[in-house]
């Protein structure tokens, strides 16, 4: 449901009410998953009243589907530098986004993704046309100015280096960017580097990012 109108009253919408309860949302949703997922518990979590949740959404399922919609899965403005630059940047997004409240909400949809197929689907549907097909695009652009080897696999390197930061942070080799910044970026950087000593052109390049 779009945000403006109360839906029962006709009454505009506290746009901070609906912040809140969206966030809310997301928190008991990582703490009780489906089952758990009840206006009850999500506004005993906003510190709200459930006639405020009531007016807005009409269901569960209706209020999921806005805390998926509220998710911000643009990629940052990347580097043009050059594709090991364009990489790093990648890899560290991705580790943020991991070892975010976001992520962990991601990792639990996934792990009951098969509850709400339809819902669901789409969602990592729509995190792979936004975040992964943007990317390839970049290592694509990357073999075609002969920084990579023509037969990189766009998807295979991306995978290896996303992959890597969330294996690295489940099994908790990868430092958190919040709390120790330049060991993250350590971090990322040496992931990047040992990607890309197999895929690395031999042609000379203008990009020495």
């Amino acid at each position: 449901m779009s945000a403006g109108v109360d839906r029962q009253s006709g009454r505009p919408r506290d746009p901070e009410i609906g912040a809140k309860v969206l966030l809310a949302a997301q928190r008991v949703y990582i703490r009780a998953g489906r089952a758990g997922f009840t206006f009850e518990a999500i506004a005993r979590e906003a510190g709200v009243g459930k006639p405020a949740i009531y007016r807005r959404w009409s269901s569960a399922e209706e209020l999921m589907r806005d805390v998926l919609g509220s998710h911000v899965l643009v990629p940052a403005h990347r580097s043009d530098s050059g594709i090991r630059e364009q990489l790093f940047e990648i890899a560290l997004a991705t580790l943020r986004l991991v070892q975010s409240e976001q992520g962990t909400f991601i990792l639990r949809v996934s792990a009951e993704r098969q509850t709400q197929p339809e819902l669901f689907d789409r969602y990592f549907d729509r995190l792979r046309e936004v975040i992964h097909t943007q990317n390839r695009d970049l290592v694509e652009q990357a073999v075609r100015r002969g920084e990579l080897a023509g037969d990189c696999d766009p998807d295979a390197l991306l995978l290896s280096i996303t992959g890597a930061m969330l294996v690295g942070a489940l099994m908790g080799f990868a430092p958190d960017p919040a709390v120790a910044p330049a060991a993250a970026a350590q971090f990322c950087r040496a992931a990047v580097d040992q990607t890309l000593a197999g895929v690395l052109s031999d042609a000379p390049s203008s990009h020495n990012g």
